[in-house]
């Protein structure tokens, strides 16, 4: 016997393997089907059964639009504080009346790039096409 597929707990089980009592609804599985269903997964489809209880892969549910609008704030939120440190660091410097590690345009650049980073949830294609912005990575080295 090869792979074998449970319904009810939506399981691959190798008999050879499984320390337990096999469930009572398992289905034998070709293997050709268990190699085309993992094929399947593997493309982001995800694991169902068919009204015969038979494995399938279907399409992941779409996501709602405040699950996106979660995720892109997280995001946002994320990015926002990978940059911090050269803000603050632009002020101590600036503060210490001593020479700034980013040129005045570099600062500005940075500030824009926080600002344009707090107006992504403005963009019309908010939360399902985002246009995020990108700051050069030449200025996330400087003094790093």
């Amino acid at each position: 016997m090869s792979i074998v597929f449970c319904p009810s707990a939506r399981l691959f089980i190798d008999p050879d393997l499984w320390p337990h009592d096999l469930p009572d609804d398992i289905i034998s599985l070709s293997d050709q089907d268990h190699a085309r269903i993992l094929d399947e997964l593997s493309t982001g489809r995800i694991l169902s059964t068919d009204e015969d209880g038979q494995p399938i892969t279907v399409e992941p549910p779409r996501a709602s639009d405040e699950v996106l609008a979660n995720q892109a704030r997280r995001r946002r939120d994320a990015e926002i504080a990978q940059v911090r440190w050269l803000i603050e660091r632009h002020r101590d410097e600036q503060a210490l009346q001593i020479a700034t590690t980013l040129t005045p345009e570099d600062y500005r650049l940075v500030q824009e790039h926080v600002q344009a980073l707090r107006d992504v949830p403005e963009q019309d294609g908010f939360p399902r096409a985002i246009d995020w912005p990108v700051l050069a990575t030449e200025l996330l080295a400087t003094g790093a």
